[in-house]
């Protein structure tokens, strides 16, 4: 039987919540666990990405998150249950005086952000249609 003591939200990569601290990360692999009572529990393994550059963070009016990756050096398993967000990593174009090896979140506006109106013609939708 597995026993984790932190609670972490993640998938792809995305957002979630390790040690308190909100981190970023890419999905290595998911598994499951079995424990002895049957209860099987989905997991994933995580390359977490290093802490923000905080004078990017700091200039940018705490907008541009832009990290380190760490491939396989900072691994962590986490529950997947505990997904709040997917988020896209793409990497930062290079500046000269910059960091190299940075990447910047992209979040997408989510159902929960937009409003499904469906489409009118306003041409086609008047009383004078046939």
């Amino acid at each position: 039987m597995c026993q984790f003591t932190h609670q972490v939200i993640f998938l792809n990569y995305g957002q979630f919540k390790l040690a308190n601290e909100i981190q970023f990360g890419e999905v290595q692999f998911y598994f499951l666990d079995e424990a002895e009572d049957a209860h099987k529990s989905s997991y994933a393994v995580i390359s977490v990405y290093g802490p923000p550059n905080m004078d990017m963070l700091a200039k940018s009016s705490h907008v541009l998150w832009a990290a380190a990756y760490t491939g396989d050096t900072n691994l962590h398993v986490v529950e997947i249950k505990n997904i709040i967000l997917v988020v896209s990593m793409q990497p930062l174009p290079h500046k000269p005086d910059d960091p190299q090896n940075l990447w910047f979140v992209v979040e997408k506006s989510g159902l929960d952000d937009t409003e499904l109106t469906g489409c009118v013609d306003p041409v086609n939708s008047g009383p004078d249609v046939l």
